[in-house]
């Protein structure tokens, strides 16, 4: 805490001027060389703030001074945006550092995707060949049929790589963080021996912070212009300057999104309410679909931020996916952290500069919420905004919870849950519709998973898994699993109202699927 002022004219209490000549050795690319930390006032010091106030906040006329409550401590003092350490475990073997080689489904590469030449060439003659309107929508389809696809998925695409908007479906990017975040903590305690909940969330925060300390000495170049992007140490710099963090929406509120555990002989954590709504299925019971106050909350028609906080995490969990209510989102997101979530997309590559961009969530959805900063790359591109993404990088996830690989099996499957559309123990199975379900109106479904999304245009993306039958020969007959994500259908987004470009696409990619597998659809 700053109890006065610091720099020209300041109180310059020694613990305070101690205090900005830490923080100010913990922000880049300033100052030059270390400053002494000894709590006494000099040029280097004084110095140090002008160059900070003129390279870092733009002040075109510094004060030289740092004030408890201004926007240069602000700054200073605030999470900056770095690299965190993430773990997952593999579907065999220890677990492993989250990077872009344990997180690739099997088609993704360091620029862009590698289609599979047979399963793409039935997209182009099948679909963008035969009907034009659809080559104005971004899409992506990966075959995961059969035990040797769903291990080394067959990978196809349509403006696959270009940003744009998602809508609620970036939702899913504090979904993948929360699973992230309790398996993440499950594993420190795991490598420390940590076995209560306090030393576990202090060792964690002291981990966090630590990383926030730039290290001139250790660059990365991770975009190499417009922007400029670099990892000192791990912190992350664009064009020479660290990413601010947003105030209490930075780093995880640990003590709101986890309950005690109950064993003994370890630290288990759960979702705080997971013992009373199924989101995880490592929680025994098992608990049921939904809530008594679930149901009256969505009975009032939900998107209310200070009823939905009264909720555990688990329930809101649900209704930020299953319901797509923006209010939970909310206090979600705010509870996870805008850092968090992020450092978990880029470095799972489900962000990619060199890629053009992916998953990118930076908004709270709720109405007057709190917006963070748009994607970095593309730079102003026109169909970036603050939740936007494109379609491989969903693809990604959506084909990685298949696999039982994104975080770990048990994180997987909750998402999965969270995600189906046929929940036993909720009326009509979801509380949202499923553009791919509407689309697929005319088959039988043994499986849907999606998370739509309702933006400027209408977007979906799902897990689908049906037993299709040849319609040439009704013998014929095989069990046929794919992923799929469309986006930038313009129809209306009212209810009753068919989408009417997904719909027509989702159709074709589902007969693409079957010619791949043998069959006529």
């Amino acid at each position: 805490m700053l109890h006065d002022s610091v720099g020209r004219r300041g109180r310059n209490l020694a613990d305070d001027v101690k205090l900005i000549q830490q923080l100010l050795n913990f922000n880049l690319p300033l100052p030059p060389t270390a400053l002494a930390e000894n709590g006494v006032i000099d040029a280097a010091t004084i110095s140090a703030i002008e160059e900070y106030q003129r390279r870092i906040i733009g002040l075109g006329t510094p004060d030289r001074l740092v004030e408890p409550n201004g926007p240069t401590f602000k700054s200073l003092a605030a999470d900056k945006f770095s690299f965190l350490p993430h773990r997952c475990q593999p579907l065999s073997g220890p677990s492993a550092a989250v990077d872009a080689a344990q997180m690739n489904p099997g088609f993704l590469t360091p620029t862009g995707v590698n289609p599979d030449p047979a399963l793409q060439a039935i997209v182009k003659r099948r679909i963008l060949d035969k009907f034009p309107e659809l080559k104005k929508l971004r899409f992506a389809l990966v075959d995961l049929t059969e035990p040797a696809k769903l291990t080394s998925p067959q990978y196809a695409g349509h403006r696959d790589t270009e940003q744009g908007g998602l809508g609620s479906m970036s939702k899913i990017q504090c979904m993948c963080a929360a699973y992230q975040l309790k398996a993440d903590l499950e594993e420190l305690a795991r490598q420390r021996s940590i076995t209560n909940q306090k030393d576990l969330f202090e060792a964690a925060r002291d981990l966090w912070h630590s990383t926030q300390k730039p290290d001139p000495a250790h660059v990365t170049q991770l975009f190499p212009a417009d922007p400029k992007i670099e990892l000192q140490g791990k912190l992350v710099v664009v064009d020479g300057k660290p990413l601010p963090g947003l105030p209490g929406l930075s780093l995880p509120v640990l003590e709101h999104v986890f309950t005690p555990p109950g064993t003994t002989g370890g630290l288990a954590l759960r979702f705080a309410g997971s013992d009373r709504i199924l989101v995880d299925p490592a929680v025994p019971g098992p608990p049921p679909d939904e809530t008594p106050e679930v149901r009256a909350y969505i009975a009032r028609d939900g998107e209310a931020l200070a009823e939905v906080r009264k909720l555990s995490f688990a329930e809101q969990l649900f209704l930020m996916i299953d319901d797509s209510d923006n209010a939970a989102a909310h206090s979600c997101i705010e509870n996870v952290g805008f850092l968090y979530s992020t450092s978990v997309v880029w470095q799972s590559d489900f962000y990619s500069p060199a890629r053009g961009g992916g998953l990118w969530e930076s908004s709270t959805h709720d109405k007057g919420g709190s917006r963070w900063i748009m994607p970095p790359v593309p730079k102003s591109s026109p169909g970036s905004d603050y939740v936007s993404g494109n379609a491989c990088s969903v693809a990604a996830i959506f084909t990685l919870i298949e696999q039982g690989r994104l975080v770990n099996r048990d994180a997987s499957a909750g998402m999965k849950h969270l995600m189906d559309k046929r929940k036993s123990g909720v009326p009509g199975g979801s509380h949202t519709r499923s553009y791919f379900a509407e689309g697929l109106a005319g088959v039988t479904l043994d499986r849907i998973h999606s998370k739509l999304g309702i933006g400027n245009f209408l977007n979906d993306a799902a897990i689908i898994v049906r037993t299709a039958t040849d319609s040439t020969d009704a013998t014929k007959h095989k069990q046929i699993r794919y992923v799929a994500a469309g986006f930038d259908d313009p129809s209306p987004a009212r209810a009753g109202v068919p989408a009417k470009f997904l719909n027509q696409l989702i159709v074709e990619l589902d007969k693409c699927i079957c010619e791949n597998n043998g069959l006529n659809c």
